[in-house]
């Protein structure tokens, strides 16, 4: 049976074969694009979860091959413009002092900072302290692992879900 009609109709057997069989590939593929370990193993995770979840709306006629590597190749471009706004929102407005700016834009930074404190607030205890000390101690991934005793891979995971959630209360599209 074609691997696609197989993972359409929902065979898990098919589904652990492709993942096997490219999972490698994938990873290498996104690390090459990234240059990030943690970054390339979170997609390639996305990558075959969104395989899993879309399932349904496999071509049978398209190789699996070709589909995953541009699910893989349009989630790193996301991820890239993601980080670019992420970037940009959290130097303006935890590095530029508000006198700089314009009364208005100091108005709209006030009120984002406001909304960043509401979202920091509403996370879990271990998400809000791995956000800040990421984000204002400016530890690194294996820092932050090491001193709460934990994989880096649930450090990032965190920190994912805590931008997931000031995007959220900002309204910033992914």
């Amino acid at each position: 049976m074609n691997n696609n009609i197989a993972l359409r109709q929902g065979n898990h057997q098919a589904y652990t074969q492709v993942y096997t069989h490219y999972r490698q590939p994938v990873y290498e593929f996104l690390h090459a694009l990234t240059r990030s370990n943690e970054v390339a193993e979170d997609i390639a995770h996305n990558v075959f979860l969104q395989v899993w979840e879309n399932r349904e709306k496999l071509d049978p006629a398209q190789e699996v091959q070709r589909y995953l590597f541009g699910v893989a190749k349009n989630l790193a471009m996301r991820h890239f413009r993601k980080k670019r706004v992420e970037e940009n929102y959290f130097e303006y407005s935890w590095q530029q002092p508000v006198q700089e700016i314009a009364p208005e834009e100091s108005l709209y930074a006030k009120e984002a900072d406001l909304l960043v404190d509401v979202a920091i607030t509403k996370m879990p205890p271990i998400r809000r302290q791995i956000f800040e000390l990421f984000y204002k101690e400016e530890m690194s991934y294996d820092l932050i692992a090491k001193k709460l005793n934990m994989k880096k891979a649930t450090v990032a995971n965190h920190l994912t879900h805590a931008k997931n959630d000031i995007r959220k209360i900002l309204q910033i599209e992914k």
